[in-house]
């Protein structure tokens, strides 16, 4: 407390209680008006908003192109931070990225008026709108899946916008596995072709050669170029394994880099075999080494290019299948439902929140005004406080 020649020039403790003690009255009674305004509001006015969600989960690829590559059996390390896996966030990021899309999102707000309801100018502010006020997305990379929903102020309309996303989400979905088995199909069948006509000029060469030499390669000189034929023939398949990949899967990913790893080793044990002089000698032992070597040749490229056949033939087979595919590429686990309970607005806390806030302003604006009094107080005629 000041002295009677000094007036107080800053507020204590005393002071503020003092202040909500003298003005108790004001402060309640206006906090209750604020409070009884804002229920007015939020029970009368603002309109209750509901809820309808469904929630789907990928439907298994077992059995597929990838797998007659060994794709699945490699394991995939790009996400091994994640708890849910690499491969299951992924098909959960495609999934939550074909919802948000323009071309998903654009045809859910011209089936339901959204632009006409909410009185938008542009489509890119009702996009805006229905991205963030309409359509919420809840991901569970453990479990798999993935919680779609449709927030509106008619629970019917609500339940209709989900069941709408979960069919443009499977529709658009459909359509891009569809695409990518056709391209996949493409570029097998061009290679199939290449590989077919391979073979058939490399069987009338040997046909030819036959025809002419009338000659059988020797057993020994068989044994002794097997292992070159067999390395040889495993690199032209895990060659087409590696082409087929990189128009799949991106550059950087596990599978490519261990394929090809795959290939350069074997391409050395190849050159080992080439250069070993056993090999060499026994060729030397044959009447006619040049013969012999050329029929070898043409018998080894046969091989090869019937192995390079056997590998396309079903991954051709399962590239047909895939592009005719038109079965659910989702599985809804649970059906949207017209819902019974709102979901906001929340009324008991909006009224909380805006009581509490009308009396901190209430409070801090009297402490203000007699802060202002004790500033301005004139020294002749200021009386302390007892």
């Amino acid at each position: 407390m000041a002295d009677n020649n000094n007036p107080r020039k800053e507020l204590t403790y005393e002071d503020l209680i003092f202040i909500f003690l003298s003005k108790k009255k004001i402060i309640l009674l206006s906090t209750l008006a604020v409070g009884l305004v804002t229920g007015l509001i939020v029970f009368f006015i603002l309109d209750p908003i509901f809820l309808s969600s469904a929630t789907i989960k990928s439907i298994s690829k077992s059995g597929g192109i990838n797998t007659l590559l060994g794709v699945d059996a490699i394991p995939d390390l790009s996400d091994i931070g994640n708890l849910g896996g690499g491969s299951v966030t992924k098909e959960l990021a495609l999934y939550e990225n074909i919802l948000v899309s323009r071309r998903c999102v654009e045809e859910a707000i011209l089936k339901f008026n959204i632009i006409e309801e909410e009185k938008f100018k542009t489509m890119f502010d009702a996009t805006k709108y229905f991205r963030e006020n309409v359509m919420t997305i809840t991901k569970d990379k453990i479990a798999g899946t993935m919680e779609i929903g449709a927030l509106d102020k008619d629970p019917a309309k609500a339940k209709e916008i989900a069941d709408f996303l979960v069919y443009q989400l499977n529709k658009i979905n459909t359509e891009l596995n569809i695409q990518n088995a056709k391209n996949n199909k493409e570029f097998i069948q061009n290679r199939y072709n290449e590989s077919k006509d391979d073979l058939t000029k490399l069987e009338d060469s040997l046909k030819q050669f036959q025809d002419v030499f009338g000659i059988a390669p020797d057993l020994q000189v068989q044994a002794a170029v097997k292992a070159e034929i067999e390395l040889e023939t495993e690199i032209k398949s895990e060659e087409i394994k590696l082409a087929l990949l990189k128009k799949i899967l991106s550059p950087d990913q596990a599978e490519i880099k261990s394929l090809e790893e795959q290939i350069i080793e074997m391409k050395k044990q190849l050159s080992d075999v080439r250069n070993n002089n056993d090999t060499q000698d026994v060729l030397t032992l044959k009447g006619k080494p040049k013969i012999i070597l050329n029929y070898l040749r043409l018998k080894r490229e046969v091989e090869i290019q019937n192995k390079v056949m056997s590998t396309l033939i079903p991954l051709l087979e399962q590239s047909k299948i895939e592009e005719k595919r038109e079965t659910p590429s989702v599985l809804v686990l649970d059906p949207p439902i017209i819902p019974d309970k709102k979901v906001k607005p929340k009324r008991l806390s909006i009224i909380l929140i805006s009581m509490l806030l009308s009396f901190c302003l209430i409070y801090l604006f009297l402490v203000a005004k007699t802060k202002w009094n004790y500033l301005n107080t004139d020294l002749s005629s200021y009386t302390p406080r007892k």
